[in-house]
């Protein structure tokens, strides 16, 4: 546990360091801890890619959904939803989400993620909540990093020997889950290196 929160409080210096409006005694002491579906988090790169005429398909919403958790839970250590991410032949996959858009196939999503409420026999369309800024800042970060990669360079991405997806996948079996712990530890060594200006080749 030391060495967990000793690495993220060097992530969060680093951040810091590099021009990151972050406030220091909030962002690793989070009062309150929002929780979240991955559909709340796909909703919030959907708006995203509307407001900035960015076709989005769904192949490349699962992957931003997968480097979003990875950012968060590295970054904020917490787990940004509860949905398992398993180890599918083109790359992490939330299943739930996978069902959800599949009708899309390769072509851009036109609609948002939708959470229904059996007991209340409602429908509702889930997006994050404005007053937790540390998530949104987290997230923004994921967007503007990765929004201009192409479906294919960000399915590459996470085909890379040392990720988590790569750790995990077998062929030709199907559910296996990408523990979330080997996720958290592979994106802070990431944005460490990243911080440092010294990626890894």
């Amino acid at each position: 546990m030391e060495g967990i929160l000793a690495e993220s409080s060097i992530i969060k210096e680093n951040l810091i360091s590099y021009g990151f409006n972050i406030d220091i005694g909030v962002l690793f002491c989070l009062e309150v801890f929002m929780a979240y579906t991955a559909q709340h988090i796909v909703n919030f790169f959907l708006d995203k890619a509307e407001a900035e005429n960015l076709p989005i398909t769904q192949m490349k919403l699962l992957k931003l959904a997968f480097f979003a958790y990875g950012w968060v839970y590295a970054v904020l250590d917490k787990p940004l939803f509860p949905d398992e991410i398993e180890a599918w032949k083109h790359g992490p996959v939330i299943p739930s989400l996978y069902h959800e858009f599949k009708e899309f196939g390769g072509s851009p999503i036109t609609r948002r993620a939708i959470n229904f409420d059996l007991d209340a026999e409602k429908r509702d369309i889930p997006r994050i909540d404005k007053k937790d800024e540390d998530t949104f800042f987290v997230l923004e970060r994921v967007w503007d990093i990765y929004k201009l990669f192409s479906t294919a360079a960000l399915r590459a991405k996470t085909h890379e020997d040392d990720t988590p997806w790569k750790q995990v996948y077998k062929p030709n079996e199907y559910g296996i889950v990408i523990p979330p712990a080997s996720i958290k530890e592979y994106f802070s060594k990431k944005i460490s290196e990243y911080l440092s200006g010294e990626p890894k080749q």
